[in-house]
């Protein structure tokens, strides 16, 4: 109901009031008798009631037309309850900088998973490399009930300690800065920067207050003068993200053979009862293979799978140039993403065309060296 519909009410509801009232003001020698009350009553009903309803009804008309002018309005809107500022809106993290507030490394890893989720297998090639020791926890693809106790539902979810951290690269990003935290700053301090003449212009340490260790310069060829050795390990640790993984996703689910193939590994697990197990991976082939032509036009994949997936790993293998690895003579970050998200399909036929298709085969044998065995400890 607006102002002025409750206002008009506000008047009506005064008007029967007042004719309704009897308004007397006798005086103290007419209060002697009932019979002289009485007689002053009926005269001064007439006399008392009207004028006293014509200045109470001549207010209101007065107070409604106050109160709907414009300057009025203007009045109570600036007498209103000041509107409080929402409050400010946190920035966005980057998940692919190494966070400057560190705890530590964790005492216990425990990771959350689909053993071939292409997210929790570049977790799993970090951790296997730098030998942390973590346990693992199969989550149902289906009913998710491991996950219950969290508000995250998508895997993989790290727990360290007691941080919870959910998304790959955030997770990968907070360990590697404990791990480089670790390193003695002597040796971060000793490593040469990069000449004025910009020939040489891999400086880890470039990251404004984010990065605490360095690589040496020698390990990285000046590929792109003006660029980090980090931003360099960033750019393709986003393309990973943002690429190479829903071009695998749409390839391994493009038929339903293949389909088949992904989810093989709910059989193979052993956690699940086999009701349980085959219920998921029947319903899970089926379900991302019927859903793999959304799947591309969600992603922006045109064209056939099969090239776009070849285009990546040419890319990848440009990208490395005469390099054994990104890093250099050693993985980095970018390195442990794209090897951990094309192990992830072992086993498919994804898999077998990308090495036989393209030259990435030598450096994926070269990071297969480098990982070396799990450091996982234990698996629920």
């Amino acid at each position: 109901m607006s102002g002025r519909i409750r206002l008009l009410s506000g008047v009506k509801l005064l008007q029967s009031t007042v004719a309704s009232s009897k308004i007397v003001a006798p005086r103290a020698d007419r209060w002697s008798t009932l019979s002289g009350f009485a007689g002053y009553q009926q005269s001064t009903e007439r006399s008392t009631t009207r004028p006293a309803a014509i200045v109470a009804l001549g207010s209101l008309a007065a107070y409604a037309y106050y109160t709907n002018s414009t300057t009025a309005l203007a009045e109570a809107n600036s007498t209103v309850a000041p509107t409080l500022e929402p409050a400010a809106t946190p920035p966005p993290v980057d998940v692919y900088l190494r966070p400057a507030i560190l705890k530590g490394l964790p005492r216990e890893v425990i990771l959350y998973q689909y053993e071939v989720c292409p997210f929790c297998c570049k977790v799993k090639a970090f951790l296997d490399y730098h030998k942390i020791p973590y346990r693992t926890v199969e989550v149902s693809p289906l009913s998710k009930k491991e996950l219950k106790w969290s508000e995250h539902r998508k895997v993989p979810v790290a727990v360290l300690d007691d941080d919870i951290l959910q998304d790959s690269s955030l997770i990968i990003s907070r360990l590697a800065a404990e791990i480089e935290a670790g390193q003695s700053s002597q040796q971060a301090q000793q490593q040469p920067q990069a000449s004025s003449s910009g020939s040489k212009s891999w400086m880890p340490w470039s990251k404004k207050g984010s990065e605490s260790a360095a690589q040496p310069e020698t390990q990285v060829p000046d590929s792109s003068v003006g660029t980090t050795f980090r931003e360099e390990e960033a750019y393709w640790r986003q393309w990973v993200d943002a690429r190479l993984v829903k071009v695998i996703t749409v390839n391994i689910y493009g038929t339903a053979k293949e389909a088949f193939q992904t989810f093989d590994y709910i059989s193979a697990t052993g956690k699940f009862n086999w009701f349980e197990a085959e219920s998921a991976r029947v319903a899970g082939a089926v379900m991302m293979w019927g859903i793999s032509n959304k799947l591309k036009k969600k992603y922006g994949i045109e064209g056939n799978l099969r090239e776009e997936l070849y285009l990546c790993g040419d890319q990848w293998v440009e990208a490395l140039g005469d390099r054994d690895f990104l890093g250099g003579n050693q993985p980095n970050l970018a390195d442990l993403a794209v090897f951990g998200v094309v192990k992830s399909v072992t086993g498919t036929d994804t898999f077998m065309d990308l090495m036989h298709r393209t030259q990435i085969g030598q450096w994926y044998e070269r990071m297969m060296a480098q990982v070396g065995d799990s450091s996982r400890v234990g698996a629920n």
